[in-house]
């Protein structure tokens, strides 16, 4: 009875928008919004002008009508809009007529914060879900079991140490322990270089401890070889006494060079054998102030006091404008440059009144303590000439008293 009721007045807005229509044609008059000249007789009227006019002045219709349900299964029911509702713009849930709405579906999901769970998958199509599948991956196996995904279980044991083949790290070799050093996969038993040092076992002079070749530069020509500082056949790595002094690494107070003696001057605990400061407990080596001086910064500045131009003053930059050797920051007259001597001034030893020529100021010689150079002053031989032999008197003077008691004269014993 409704829909009856709603189709008569939809018929009668459609057939009064017809009579108006027709009014206007056979009237010929047309009201064209901003144009005023007259229409001649002949033009004619389209269909799109006239379904134009017609729908621009079509009743726009009651808000308030009944809209018609299409829904035939919801007429009568007061869940579903019918027209019978206050509101008449309430809709029904549509959400409700998605498929897989029900309660048990995946999609079924109304928190956006929560993930929606994926369809489970058979990724190796063993009939099993990936989620149940121990290996997702391996269409014989949903197990690991013990030789893994993608390895077919095995209870061959090649070399018998009751480790399978599947996961024995040395299949030929008996390990029972399967240990493996380097821990490359492969146990030592069978590993040809155990340590993994990139040296064969057979060549190896440390082969459980890593002790790789080096370049040593002291042979010539340089070569690579594994460190051993005293050639002794045993790396350094595994070395207990690395200098070969007898002492042993652990209580050597230089490990790396023999010092049998073990001295150790300062007390420092570095022998003077590798101490390059042997006196000085505090250092080892020279550093930037050498040894005997302590690396200190009393103002802190940045510059140890050994090189400071301001020991107690901050003055990182060592500003010195005047070259003195004193940084500007704690030199009273920073500008002010040394003195400098005069270029022009008389060289002290030219000065006669400090020291007369003594060819022209003193002609005679003044020396008292060498009054004549050529004086003899030979208090033991004042006259080189004389003769001054007691024992041989010269023997071309006569003697004529016959003194000579050594030395008589010979002419007198003969007639």
């Amino acid at each position: 009875m409704k829909k009856a009721v709603i189709f008569a007045i939809f018929l009668s807005f459609v057939f009064f928008g017809c009579l108006e229509t027709t009014k206007l044609v056979s009237s010929g008059t047309f009201e064209n919004e901003g144009d005023n000249s007259p229409k001649d007789d002949s033009d004619e009227v389209t269909n799109d002008s006239d379904d134009e006019e017609t729908d621009n002045e079509r009743p726009s219709g009651d808000n308030d009508r009944e809209r018609p349900s299409s829904d035939d299964e919801n007429e009568g029911e007061e869940d579903g809009w019918n027209g019978e509702e206050d509101d008449p713009d309430e809709r029904p849930d549509r959400d409700n007529d998605r498929p897989g709405r029900d309660e048990d579906s995946p999609w079924n999901n109304d928190d956006d914060n929560v993930p929606v769970d994926p369809i489970d998958r058979d990724s190796d199509g063993d009939g099993t879900p990936d989620s149940e599948d121990g290996c997702p991956a391996d269409p014989n196996k949903t197990d690991p079991g013990t030789c893994g995904c993608g390895v077919a279980d095995s209870d061959s044991d090649i070399d018998g140490d009751g480790i399978l083949d599947c996961v024995d790290k040395c299949k030929n070799d008996k390990n029972e322990d399967q240990a493996d050093l380097d821990g490359d996969g492969i146990g030592d038993a069978c590993d040809e270089d155990i340590d993994g040092d990139g040296v064969k076992n057979v060549e190896d002079n440390c082969i459980k401890v890593a002790n790789p070749k080096e370049l040593i530069t002291t042979s010539s020509p340089m070569k690579w070889e594994q460190p051993d500082l005293d050639e002794d056949g045993i790396g350094d790595a595994c070395d207990d006494d690395i200098d070969g002094d007898g002492v042993k690494n652990v209580e050597d107070n230089c490990p790396n060079k023999a010092n049998a003696e073990q001295t150790d001057t300062d007390k420092d605990g570095v022998g003077d054998a590798c101490d390059l400061c042997p006196e000085d407990k505090t250092k080892t080596e020279p550093q930037t102030c050498g040894c005997g001086v302590a690396e200190t910064d009393s103002d802190g500045d940045g510059v140890l006091d050994c090189i400071d131009n301001c020991k107690d003053v901050f003055n990182g930059s060592q500003l010195d404008s005047d070259g003195d050797g004193i940084g500007d920051a704690c030199d009273p007259s920073p500008f002010e440059k040394p003195e400098t001597a005069d270029a022009d001034a008389e060289p002290a030893g030219d000065s006669d009144s400090e020291t007369p020529d003594a060819d022209e100021s003193n002609p005679t010689d003044t020396d008292t303590e060498n009054p004549d150079e050529n004086a003899d002053t030979d208090t033991e031989n004042p006259d080189e000439d004389a003769d001054t032999d007691t024992e041989n008197p010269d023997t071309d003077e006569p003697d004529p008293a016959g003194t000579d008691a050594e030395n008589t004269d010979a002419d007198i014993d003969m007639p």
